[in-house]
C-alpha cells in the first residue's frame, strides 16, 4: 500500500455517529443537554459495551485522495482548505449498522467521511451520510429514544409500547427511516450523494458569514441496486466494487453548497432546506487509493476536527456542539 494511506493521522475524539433511527421527545419535554458520559451510556444501554468498532456505520473501508477548491470555494471561504491547493486526504466509506459484519444491500444510510490536512498542518475532519436528513434533531432527543429502545431485561428486546409512544408523539423522528424506506440502497459508494446534513458558518472573502449546507455529488452518476440486486448481492462487495473502480479510474465528487434562505432552519438537521435554495460548486475530491483489506490510516480518526476557523465554523445546531466530548468518552472506552 502507498506511504498515503498508510500514514496514520493524529487522532483527535472517537468518531461516533449519532443513530439515524434515533427517536426524539417534544420540546416540552426537553431538560438540559446529556452530558457526554449520559449520550455514551444510551448507546451502551442498547448496543452493550462499546470497546472495538464505532457504534453506527460500525462497518467501512478506508481510501486516500485528493482535494482541489475551485474559484467558488475561494470566494465563500477563506479556509486554507479551498485556497485551490491540493490537499491530501484521507477518506473512510462507511455502511450504517452497528456490526461491522452486517451487509452491504440494506436500505441504510452510507458515509463518506474525510479528513483534510493541508501542508501547513490545518484539519478539518467531516462525516456525511447517504441521506439529506438526520434522525433525531437534539442530543436530548438521540438520549431518549436510545432510552426507549433499551431491552428489556426479561425479554431482551425493546419493549414496543415504549417505541411507539415516542413515534406517535414525535412523527418527525420517522422522516429518514422514511426517506431510506423509498430510496433503493447504493449501488457502489461511489455512486451515492453524500449529504452533510448540519448547518455550518462560512466567512468568505467578502468578510459575509453565510449559513451553508453541503452534498457531495458522484461525478459518475448516481446508480442503486434494483429489488433483485439487494436479494443477490454478496454481503461484502462494496469494498470490492471500489477497490475495481479505483484501479480502473480515480472516483470522483463535486463538493456543493447549499445556501440558507430566510427562514430555515439552521439549528434542526432533520429538516431539510428547500431544493431552489442557491447552490454552488467548490471544490472535487478524488479519491485514488483504497485500503487492501480491513484496517487503515482512517481507522483511528474521529473525524471530528475542525481547525479552519474563521473560514469555517460550526452553527448553533447542538447536535454538533455535543460531540466533542461525546466523541472523547467513547475513544477512551474503546482504548481501555
Amino acid at each position: 500500500m502507498k506511504a498515503s494511506l498508510q500514514r496514520v493521522a493524529p487522532a483527535a475524539c472517537a468518531f461516533m455517529a449519532l443513530l439515524g433511527t434515533a427517536l426524539a421527545v417534544s420540546p416540552q419535554a426537553r431538560a438540559e443537554p446529556p452530558s457526554a458520559e449520559a449520550i455514551i451510556e444510551a448507546f451502551e444501554g442498547v448496543l452493550g459495551p462499546i470497546r472495538t468498532s464505532r457504534p453506527s456505520h460500525a462497518k467501512g473501508t478506508c481510501a486516500a485522495g485528493h482535494f482541489v477548491a475551485t474559484p467558488e470555494g475561494a470566494r465563500f471561504s477563506v479556509a486554507p482548505v479551498f485556497n485551490g491547493q491540493r490537499v491530501p486526504t484521507i477518506i473512510r466509506f462507511g455502511v450504517g449498522v452497528g456490526n461491522p459484519a452486517g451487509p452491504d444491500t440494506g436500505r441504510t444510510t452510507r458515509s463518506l467521511s474525510i479528513r483534510f490536512e493541508t501542508q501547513a498542518g490545518d484539519i478539518w475532519d467531516m462525516a456525511n451520510i447517504s441521506a439529506p436528513i438526520f434522525g433525531a434533531p437534539t442530543p436530548e432527543a438521540m438520549v431518549a429514544g436510545l432510552v426507549a429502545r433499551r431491552p428489556d431485561p426479561a425479554t431482551g428486546q425493546p419493549d414496543p409500547q415504549k417505541v411507539a409512544a415516542f413515534l406517535a408523539a414525535n412523527p418527525a423522528t420517522t422522516l429518514q427511516a422514511r426517506w431510506l424506506a423509498a430510496t433503493l440502497p447504493p449501488a457502489s459508494w461511489a455512486t451515492t450523494p453524500y449529504w452533510g446534513v448540519n448547518a455550518f458558518r462560512f466567512r468568505g472573502a467578502d468578510g459575509e458569514v453565510r449559513h451553508v449546507r453541503w452534498v457531495f455529488e458522484p461525478r459518475a452518476g448516481v446508480q442503486r441496486l434494483t429489488e433483485e440486486e439487494m436479494r443477490t448481492r454478496p454481503a461484502n462487495f462494496l469494498a470490492d466494487e471500489l477497490r475495481g473502480r479505483v484501479a480502473a479510474a480515480p472516483v470522483e465528487f463535486d463538493m456543493v453548497l447549499q445556501f440558507a434562505g430566510p427562514g430555515d432552519d439552521l439549528v434542526n438537521p432533520t429538516i431539510a432546506w428547500p431544493d431552489d435554495r442557491p447552490r454552488a460548486v467548490v471544490g472535487r475530491l478524488t479519491v485514488t487509493e483504497v485500503a487492501p483489506g480491513p484496517g487503515g490510516a482512517c481507522d483511528p480518526i474521529s473525524f471530528l476536527t475542525l481547525d479552519l476557523a474563521p473560514g469555517v465554523e460550526y452553527s448553533d445546531d447542538p447536535t454538533l456542539h455535543a460531540r466533542t466530548g461525546t466523541y472523547a468518552v467513547s475513544l477512551s472506552r474503546r482504548l481501555q
